[in-house]
């Protein structure tokens, strides 16, 4: 018995980071509990495909090659473009009409691939913000990155960051008196003023303000203010129905100062840090989701986040 009743929402996710996919390259996917290939064409155009050719059932991302803007089947060599449809087969004077191959609405923004799923195959109904910082000169210019896979679901994930009461028993500082949240159509904002995180390494106490923005159920960004001005951006990418693929990548406001120099000092400011969100995996692999759970007053928005979520599905 599955321990999610969810299935996969309809969202945008990260399925790379942008500079990971260069022009000509092919890359092999699990995601959405399906194979996919990904690759960049020589315009620069990134696509998404479903990773099985049509015709007889090789698979794209295993020996396909880039030819222009189309991926070329490793076995027959029929070539594919980058919304699906067939654009040559050497060997035949006439495409089938039939001869398609599922793609998926990809875009780049903030230095990331995303990728669309639904379902039902239905478009895109919102779009992923530019996120602030993001190609400034006086910000790191590419993302410090962490990784991980997790074996639960996004929407639990995303509920931790309005689950007030757990801050204090998980991750040791106290519940925030200044938070907030506001949940919108396709997003909700949350924040939370002067928590306190005591470092890992030295004992020291940096007292953070935190403000996030959660665009569906696969993306988010967290302004952070305290020793650094960071933002943390999140992927949370569903590898099936119970395991999801985590990015987080931090860049942080440098001013003047050069870059090379800085990164060092940020990724070990962000290593303590990123030990928060590791705190909660054990909860998070081992714990049952309660659809109509025991809650009490002081339990945070948890209800209003569900009957958000819901619009996913």
């Amino acid at each position: 018995m599955a321990r999610f009743p969810f299935g996969i929402p309809n969202s945008w996710y990260v399925v790379a980071y942008s500079d990971e996919l260069v022009r000509g390259q092919v890359e092999r996917l699990r995601y959405f509990d399906r194979d996919l290939v990904a690759f960049r064409g020589e315009s620069g155009q990134v696509a998404v495909l479903d990773a099985f050719c049509p015709h007889l059932g090789a698979n794209l991302a295993v020996g396909g090659k880039v030819i222009g803007d189309t991926i070329r089947c490793p076995f027959h060599g029929w070539r594919w473009s980058t919304q699906g449809s067939c654009a040559e087969i050497p060997y035949a004077k006439r495409i089938p009409p039939n001869a398609r191959v599922e793609s998926y609405p990809v875009v780049e923004r903030n230095g990331m691939v995303f990728v669309w799923y639904h379902a039902d195959g239905n478009a895109p109904s919102f779009e992923i913000p530019e996120v602030a910082g993001w190609g400034r000169d006086d910000w790191l210019g590419s993302w410090l990155r962490w990784e991980w896979t997790i074996k639960t679901h996004p929407q639990e994930m995303a509920e931790n960051g309005i689950d007030w009461a757990h801050f204090e028993i998980v991750h040791g500082f106290p519940i925030p008196e200044d938070r907030s949240c506001e949940f919108r159509p396709n997003s909700f904002l949350w924040q939370v003023g002067g928590a306190k995180s005591v470092s890992t390494l030295g004992g020291q106490t940096d007292e953070l303000t935190m403000e996030g923005e959660n665009w569906g159920m696969g993306f988010s960004w967290l302004k952070q203010a305290g020793t650094y001005d960071t933002v943390v951006a999140t992927g949370l990418t569903p590898l099936d129905g119970e395991t999801t693929h985590v990015r987080m990548g931090v860049i942080a406001h440098i001013g003047d100062r050069e870059e090379e120099g800085e990164r060092e000092a940020i990724r070990a400011y962000m290593e303590e840090h990123a030990v928060f969100a590791e705190q909660d995996f054990a909860i998070w692999e081992n714990k049952k989701f309660r659809p109509t759970p025991g809650l009490c007053e002081e339990d945070g928005p948890i209800v209003d986040y569900r009957r958000w979520a819901a619009q996913f599905y």
